[in-house]
């Protein structure tokens, strides 16, 4: 069954952020704490780690693309 990672709160008075560039590619395997993604806030450009480890077998995202707290950013077998 695929885990479907979210993006997560991104601080206080945060609410969207563009995805600046991708880490990873799908079918690549990931360990937990490894960044996934480059966002760039209104603040900052923050590199963002994926929860858990597993294989990708699904990019949601693409760059320049604007997400919010709770949207679907990857699906990860494993």
């Amino acid at each position: 069954m695929a885990f479907e990672f979210k993006l997560p709160e991104l601080g206080e008075g945060v609410s969207s952020a563009d995805v600046a560039s991708l880490l990873v590619a799908e079918g690549q395997a990931v360990s937990a704490g490894q960044n996934i993604l480059e966002l760039e806030t209104d603040k900052a450009v923050v590199e963002l780690p994926i929860t858990q480890a597993g294989t990708i077998s699904k990019i949601l995202v693409k760059p320049g693309q604007t997400l919010k707290p709770g949207d679907p950013v990857l699906l990860l077998d494993g």
